[in-house]
């Protein structure tokens, strides 16, 4: 939790931010789906919360996997990958 790869703390939790109740309704049933998958080692520890305000990041925070496609090693392209459903 607060993590992504070797960077910890707050400004690092892994969080979906919804603006409808189906937007909620579809990240619980994502990680409900990775959860029951096991195709991971435990279970997603993502925040689902209803948007409040928000800002941009600064530029040099912007479409960073775009700039710098190698620069972030905690991604994991899966291509042609589908997440089997759970019976939630």
């Amino acid at each position: 939790k607060n993590r992504q790869g070797n960077d910890r703390g707050l400004a690092y939790r892994s969080a979906i931010y919804w603006v409808s109740h189906a937007q909620r309704d579809e990240a619980l049933r994502a990680i409900a789906d990775v959860n029951a998958s096991g195709l991971w080692p435990g279970p997603v520890v993502t925040e689902v919360e209803p948007v409040g305000d928000f800002w941009e990041a600064e530029p040099e925070h912007q479409d960073y996997l775009e700039r710098i496609p190698n620069g972030y090693t905690c991604h994991f392209p899966r291509a042609g990958w589908v997440l089997p459903r759970s019976d939630q």
